[in-house]
């Protein structure tokens, strides 16, 4: 019994310094972070991912052999030609005129041995960098919208280039040289005389339209859709425990969070999400923009059907790209059919896009349609009071899309013409009465 206390205090000793032990290693204890940085979530992929090249594609293409053009807009010869151009050396790129006049650019295009790609939108000269070898490694910061080639001495393996803008009325210049320029020929330029020929559409004080002389045969489509707003909303919100839902019409839900909000319009299937707090009036060079807008886009897989640039605006950080489909561009007033992104402060400002994608088409419903020539359209518009030929961009055929059931759609061929960026379609009645602009 004499060590029972001396033991007491042995074992209060111990239980002592294990309590200012365990103390001490609360009150200095470090979570381990380099673990939890490693445990990231699951990168969610709406749609495959694509390359920068990927969505810029011209949209036509014409040549000029002799005193005839003759020219395509198929989306096979479209993708030969990106081809084409895969590697070409730029050795020099060098501004030739900073106030380019329309008459100049038509005589340009109507020389002989000149070939001219159309692009929808304007393209910086960086997103070409995936493409063409630039000598030159500080590209200009501007844009282009036309190429035009001169393969008229290809024998010397020397093409001549030039890169049109029609923003700033820029004229760029450029020699290639081409170790395969004979391949170049029979590939891109022999094709060529078998196509259709194109009409020359002039216009005073501004750039001719170049128009098939030939009835368009295309087929009419209808395709099953996937909707899916609900992978979107977990792609741009950082935090979906603090996403509160409120619905605002039959048609209409809205999602916020406190920092931003998405709003989904199932009447039009778009999606518009906004973070306020990047609003920005800063500038931003359009090298910069294409590049901040297109890996936002194809981080979480947006590019989800074939959508290309198809128009920049610097004044307010804007790119938008133009859905797609069997190579002509789709347009409608049912549906929202272009992806829209403005930059802003460091990080995306607003989003607006369409939130269904083609899933497969129904062959038992596709039907071939006769279209009018560019220049029997022409010439109706030219007895129109309500068009000027003066005021149109370009004539294109395109799809018009409209809903047979929540998720079927009809694409059916049309002639559209194109005005500051709005769309409208030419139909027989629309002809001889009111005309309407289309998204």
């Amino acid at each position: 019994m004499k060590y029972i206390e001396p033991v007491k205090s042995v074992v209060l000793f111990l239980l002592v310094m294990l309590s200012v032990v365990l103390t001490f290693m609360i009150w200095t204890y470090t979570p381990d972070y380099k673990v939890i940085e490693q445990t990231e979530g699951k990168e969610i992929l709406i749609g495959p991912q694509k390359k920068m090249d990927d969505v810029i594609r011209p949209y036509k293409a014409i040549y000029r052999f002799d005193k005839e053009f003759t020219g395509t807009v198929s989306n096979g010869a479209m993708i030969d030609i990106m081809d084409a151009f895969r590697g070409w050396n730029v050795l020099d790129l060098t501004p030739i005129d900073n106030n380019l006049k329309a008459d100049s650019v038509n005589d340009m295009i109507r020389s002989n041995n000149y070939m001219t790609v159309f692009f929808p939108g304007e393209i910086p000269y960086s997103a070409f960098n995936t493409i063409f070898q630039f000598a030159d490694k500080d590209l200009p910061e501007t844009t282009f919208n036309r190429m035009i080639i001169d393969w008229g001495n290809y024998n010397n393996k020397v093409l001549q280039v030039f890169f049109i803008s029609g923003n700033n009325e820029l004229l760029m210049g450029s020699r290639v040289s081409l170790e395969n320029a004979n391949q170049f020929v029979r590939s891109i330029i022999e094709p060529a005389k078998t196509y259709g020929t194109f009409k020359e559409v002039e216009r005073d004080g501004f750039t001719s339209l170049y128009i098939a002389n030939d009835k368009i045969e295309s087929a009419k489509y209808t395709y099953l859709i996937e909707e899916k707003p609900e992978l979107f909303k977990n792609v741009v919100f950082t935090n979906l425990n603090n996403v509160v839902r409120t619905d605002e019409s039959a048609t209409t839900e809205k999602y916020h969070d406190g920092m931003s909000r998405m709003v989904i319009d199932s009447k039009v299937k778009s999606l518009t999400y906004v973070y306020p707090a990047a609003e920005s009036s800063v500038r931003i060079e359009p090298s910069k923009l294409f590049t901040d807008s297109f890996e936002f886009i194809n981080e979480h897989g947006g590019f989800t059907d074939d959508y290309r640039l198809a128009s920049t605006s610097t004044s307010n950080n804007q790119l938008d790209y133009q859905l797609y489909l069997h190579g002509l561009p789709i347009y409608s007033d049912q549906a929202i059919n272009r992806i829209t992104t403005i930059w802003g402060d460091n990080r995306i400002f607003r989003y607006k896009r369409p939130y269904f994608s083609f899933e497969k088409d129904i062959p038992s419903e596709k039907e071939m349609k006769e279209l009018p020539s560019g220049s029997e359209i022409v010439e109706k518009i030219k007895k129109l009071n309500n068009i000027a030929l003066s005021d149109i961009d370009d004539i294109v055929v395109g799809f018009y899309l409209t809903y047979d059931q929540s998720t079927i759609v009809t694409l059916e061929p049309c002639w559209f013409v194109i005005r500051n960026g709005i769309s409208t379609k030419l139909t027989p009645d629309i002809l001889g009465g009111v005309i309407n602009g289309l998204e």
